[in-house]
């Protein structure tokens, strides 16, 4: 048998982590009503996770409102 380095490790951890987040990734911005993977299945709503997902071009963090308001007694 062949001995691993710790490098070694590294690497296969960093990879199936990879492959997990790009598998989540695709099932978030699926319009799919249910979604089975895994042996697990989920119904959801896709038009309220689209709603949160940034468009492209759009800045990361909203632009802050900048309008002076003047206080009316």
């Amino acid at each position: 048998m062949r001995d691993y380095s710790i490098g070694d490790l590294g690497v296969f951890i960093g990879t199936i982590g990879g492959v997990i987040t790009s598998i989540l990734i695709v099932l978030q911005k699926s319009s799919c009503l249910k979604i089975k993977c895994c042996g697990m299945e989920c119904i959801r709503d896709p038009s309220l996770v689209k709603k949160h997902i940034k468009e492209k071009g759009e800045p990361d963090t909203p632009k802050p409102n900048l309008e002076l308001k003047e206080n009316n007694p």
